[in-house]
């Protein structure tokens, strides 16, 4: 009785534990078709925003081909307009080109016979000057040749003089005071050949002093009527033997210069030996001074046979001779003079007439000069 009261617990507790294990089945059941149904429907879904993306997109692109597509025939239409745009450009260009090269040729064509007309007339001007050249080359070459003749003409009667006046002291003579007198004679004629001979060596140096730039002046204060005084008391003798007056007008009181005193001795010396040599027997010669504001003027005049006009700037250059009556001088002295005067930053002119005798002037600035 108490077995058989077990077995119909057991098995109603069976048939309960089945019960509740099959109500739990169908609730899972239940649960998973309903998220089945849930994934479902979920899924139905987002496949269908995909299909209306996908579709929106692609009716985009079908109008985006479509616009291309009308974009394409408008622009094939627009390139064709181009290029018969362009085609018709380069045409006017191509005979823009043809007209241009025409012009240029043409214009090459007027620059080269101008070039040749230029080259021509350069030519012949470059023939012209080397003409020229060669005339003043030639000129300087004869003039040189020139010098050095005169040069050793008087170099050589200058040594001749010296050696007859050296025999003939050496020979005795008749009586003591003869041969006094011849000795005296003789002596004073050697010390005159030797003062030109000193002067032409002088004057060679100072050319080549002046062709090389270094011709030195030294000023210092003098009193210019004291440089006539000088320069004539060293003519005085000369002028006396050949019958010529020499006067010096200088005036009251000094007159005072800032020169190289030397060197206007040596200009005034050159205007005094010219005036004597080419005055004749019974003329005169006149130096004077005088002072401005400005400068101090010194004037020679003489009443020689005169300078025609158009050697009155010549007789400044090198070498220039003008027919001394005596045929001495290498045409240098004034020359010399001149180069002096300008480096003492003065002016030397000659007014002349021909026939009517000569006044050389010069002026020496009232500053002083620097030394140079």
């Amino acid at each position: 009785m108490g077995s058989a009261n077990t077995d119909s617990q057991t098995r109603k507790g069976r048939e309960e534990t089945d019960a509740s294990l099959l109500a739990e089945r169908d609730k899972t059941d239940a649960e998973l078709a309903k998220a089945v149904t849930s994934i479902e429907e979920d899924a139905d879904q987002v496949l269908e925003v995909a299909r209306q993306r996908a579709e929106a997109i692609l009716d985009t692109a079908r109008e985006l081909a479509d616009r291309d597509m009308t974009a394409a025939r408008v622009v094939g239409r627009v390139r064709r307009a181009v290029e018969i745009e362009r085609g018709t450009a380069d045409d006017a260009i191509a005979e823009e080109r043809v007209v241009a090269d025409q012009l240029l040729a043409v214009e090459r064509d007027e620059q080269q016979r101008a070039l040749a007309a230029l080259l021509r007339l350069e030519r012949e001007a470059t023939d012209d000057g080397l003409l020229v050249e060669r005339a003043h080359a030639d000129k300087a070459l004869a003039t040189r040749d020139d010098f050095l003749a005169m040069a050793s003409h008087d170099l050589r009667n200058l040594l001749g003089g010296l050696a007859l006046s050296a025999q003939a002291l050496a020979k005795p003579t008749g009586s003591t005071e003869d041969g006094a007198a011849a000795s005296v004679k003789h002596a004073e004629r050697i010390q005159r050949f030797v003062a030109r001979m000193n002067r032409l060596v002088g004057d060679l140096l100072d050319v080549v002093s002046l062709e090389s730039g270094t011709l030195h002046i030294m000023p210092t204060l003098v009193d210019g009527c004291q440089l006539l005084k000088e320069a004539e008391e060293a003519f005085r003798p000369a002028f006396v033997a050949q019958g010529i007056m020499l006067t010096t007008d200088v005036g009251p009181g000094a007159i005072v210069i800032a020169c190289d005193h030397d060197r206007i001795i040596q200009v005034l010396t050159n205007l005094v030996s010219n005036a004597l040599k080419f005055t004749d027997e019974g003329g005169q010669v006149a130096m004077s001074v005088s002072r401005t504001e400005s400068e101090i003027h010194f004037r020679v005049t003489d009443n020689g046979i005169g300078i025609p006009p158009s050697y009155e700037t010549a007789v400044f250059e090198r070498f220039r001779r003008l027919g001394a009556k005596n045929g001495r001088g290498l045409g240098l002295g004034l020359y010399i003079a001149k180069s002096i005067i300008d480096a003492h930053g003065g002016k030397i002119w000659v007014e002349s007439r021909k026939g009517g005798g000569s006044s050389f002037h010069f002026t020496v600035p009232v500053t002083q000069p620097t030394a140079t």
